[in-house]
């Protein structure tokens, strides 16, 4: 396969090929066995019995090369027909089902290098547990995941009995049915020549969640549910919208996840406006409701037809008619489900038509089939449709324009109302049948996921092949939050970007998908009216837009050339400004630092002057006074101290030399004092010596006191 179709070289690897080999021949309808969630493939091997997982990020980064991947084996392997492959949005466990049961495994965990199932293991067992409450007489139509439960382990299962089923899924136990109840009544069998509910379209088809309402929104009038503790968790119900094959929609409230004996309100069908004769058509077969403020909901016919329509709350008139009343209030003494009034009502403002395979005039026959609906959780403002003749993506302006309409202010008075000017378009992004494909060539698209950033479809045709396509959708644009500047709404002016006017005049009413036609060849005739039309539609539909979008282009390339020019003067001059500028502040900065030394100058001044002044201020208090007085006292003791201190040193000096003397003296000769004699000179000693230890002792406290 050419690298236009397969980017990522899927089809190279030995998983595809592997699988390739194990698929089924005799599969006639388009299924989903294939998901990505978290960069991480998932899909089922009918032939082994298993879930093969591959992280198809991995083959970004490694062109060419074979990735290696897991194999996902169930304890016990289901013995039905697999035909989709459901998984939570916490990734812990995985719900494998077809019409004739259901089976739950538990995934393991996670970790290692590029995050591969415990680290790498090649084959890994998990648990599967089984639904037993499904026979042999019983289908199941539709299995989704509680978007509510707050462990993500809720599943809720919709069978051809128009029976709900409602099941905990906790992680290490088996499921527990919470709650059953019944949408309509009971499919029966009948004689051959007498319609039965089924063939009537009386039969629930599909389902899908709405946005989260209050149960009873009048309990919080008047308060501000923005905080915390105000509304129970309890009071969140999540309704759901049923799809007839007939085009009726019912709705279910009730907070089904609750375990208590509280049974769901089934409403009776919901009003559409604009009435129509036919109810929408009569070969409903899928349903969507995005999750967007009011809810979009989105219905498909098996004719190719696709109706969008806005879930609002419907004002009734007090005195309305009888046949209006008995129309709304239905029910059934001694059955197991009641309708009720309604209040919300279905409000249709467009029809999408999407090609189902490729024609080339109106006489063609036309082909139909049942057309699954797929959302895109990295942006609301588009979904998908897989069905036997190929996959298509459907891109809502509405939805952008809600988000803007919901988002202004109150107070902006120019607030507008969505337009219906822009309106709904539909890509033909992979094709399975033209008007040469038989009518019993089957062709479906067994399943196909996204991988994010950059959004690439990765489908499985039911011939084995993968077809990986990088999914551009030229009227959405990621938004980029920047800081609110400051506007007066008075003055706000609505201006069309230049980008947004080129997608419009891009848009087109036809694509030209990628063709994978079947084995049957093809004669020259058929290929050369084949690529007449394909040549007609690129002449009509690309190459005359693109003309005018090249004009347009040119157009502003000149105009801003044309700025550009003026807006290079202006830079000059700015130039020439901006030097004066520098000039004048580089001035400016030397008589700044001039004026700054010399206020320094004059604020140290003023400081010595200040000083000065406090100590010639005569504000001193009597107590300061008396210790000055005392101070000057002590100063003049300290004086007479040091007077008497240096007469002391000096007649110490003195005694000494008159020591110095006698000592002399006494090596001269040997004086002989008399008794008397020397008792006199010890007493004067003694007196001299007990005088100098009185005036030493003196001495220190006078130091003391004064701190010397």
């Amino acid at each position: 396969m050419s690298s236009y179709t397969d980017p990522l070289h899927l089809n190279e690897m030995s998983l595809f090929r592997e699988l390739q080999d194990n698929l089924s021949k005799n599969i006639k309808d388009t299924r989903n066995i294939l998901e990505i969630r978290d960069n991480v493939l998932y899909v089922w091997n009918a032939k082994d019995f298993c879930v093969v997982t591959l992280n198809i990020a991995a083959t970004r980064g490694e062109i060419g090369e074979d990735v290696p991947y897991q194999k996902l084996r169930p304890t016990d392997p289901p013995i039905f027909e697999i035909k989709n492959l459901l998984i939570n949005e916490t990734g812990t466990q995985l719900a494998l089902w077809g019409n004739m049961g259901l089976v739950l495994m538990e995934l393991p965990k996670r970790w290692g290098k590029e995050g591969m199932f415990q680290g790498g293991k090649e084959e890994i067992l998990c648990v599967v547990y089984k639904f037993d409450h499904f026979n042999s007489t019983v289908e199941i139509r539709k299995v989704r995941w509680h978007p509510g439960s707050t462990n993500d382990s809720h599943l809720l299962v919709l069978t051809s009995e128009n029976t709900f089923r409602l099941y905990e899924c906790e992680l290490g136990g088996t499921p527990r049915l919470i709650k059953s109840w019944r949408v309509g009544r009971m499919p029966y069998g009948s004689p051959v020549k007498i319609p039965n509910f089924s063939s009537l379209g009386d039969t629930a088809v599909d389902f899908d969640f709405a946005t989260p309402t209050l149960r009873k929104p009048e309990m919080f009038t008047g308060r501000d549910i923005n905080k915390n503790n105000v509304i129970d968790w309890n009071q969140i119900e999540w309704p759901i919208l049923v799809l007839r094959g007939n085009g009726e929609v019912l709705t279910v409230h009730g907070n089904l996840l609750l375990d208590n004996h509280e049974s769901p309100m089934v409403s009776a069908s919901l009003t559409m406006y604009p009435p129509a004769d036919d109810n929408y058509g009569i070969d409903s077969c899928s349903i969507m409701c995005l999750q967007t403020t009011p809810p979009i909901v989105v219905i498909a016919m098996c004719s190719g037809k696709i109706y969008h329509a806005i879930l609002l709350r419907e004002e009734l008139n007090d005195g309305g008619d009888d046949d209006d009343a008995d129309r709304r209030i239905w029910s059934q003494y001694g059955s197991t489900y009641s309708l009720c009034t309604q209040d919300e009502a279905l409000y249709v403002y467009e029809c999408v038509e999407i090609e189902l395979g490729l024609f080339f005039a109106d006489t063609d026959e036309k082909y139909s089939c049942p057309i699954h609906l797929r959302c895109d959780k990295g942006n609301k403002s588009r979904y998908f449709c897989s069905h036997n003749a190929g996959i298509h993506m459907v891109s809502l302006p509405m939805v952008s324009q809600l988000d803007e309409y919901i988002n202004t202010p109150d107070e902006n008075e120019d607030a507008r109302l969505p337009s219906l000017l822009n309106q709904s378009s539909s890509q033909y992004l992979i094709c399975r049948r033209t008007k040469h494909t038989g009518t019993n060539e089957a062709t479906p698209i067994l399943g196909f996921g996204l991988l994010q950033e950059p959004c690439v479809l990765v489908a499985l045709l039911h011939t084995g092949d993968v077809v990986a396509r990088s999914v551009i959708d030229l009227h959405y644009f990621p938004k980029i939050e920047l800081p609110e500047p400051i506007i007066n709404v008075e003055k706000k002016v609505h201006k069309e970007a230049f980008d947004v006017y080129i997608k419009r005049l891009l848009k087109r009413e036809t694509s030209q998908p990628i063709m994978k036609i079947g084995s049957k060849s093809m004669t020259l005739r058929e290929c050369l009216q084949l690529l007449y039309h394909s040549t007609d539609i690129f002449r009509k539909e690309h190459f005359v837009r693109h003309d005018n979008v090249r004009e347009e282009i040119g157009k502003k390339v000149h105009a801003l050339k044309v700025m550009k020019t003026h807006l290079l003067k202006e830079l000059d001059t700015l130039m020439e400004a901006k030097k004066e500028l520098t000039q004048t502040a580089e001035r400016l900065a030397e008589r700044y630092e001039d004026i700054k030394d010399e206020q320094e100058k004059l604020a140290q001044r003023a400081k010595e002057v200040l000083r000065l002044v406090n100590y010639k201020e005569p504000s001193m208090t009597p107590m300061e006074r008396a210790e000055a007085e005392e101070l000057r006292k002590m100063e003049v003791k300290i004086e007479e101290t040091k007077i008497r201190l240096l007469e002391l040193k000096k007649k110490s000096t003195q005694q000494a030399k008159h020591a110095e003397n006698h000592e002399c003296n006494d090596r001269r000769k040997e004086i002989v004092f008399r008794g008397d004699q020397e008792n006199t000179i010890k007493n004067n000693l003694g007196h001299i010596t007990r005088d100098i230890k009185t005036l030493i002792t003196e001495v220190k406290k006078l130091e003391e006191e004064v701190s010397i």
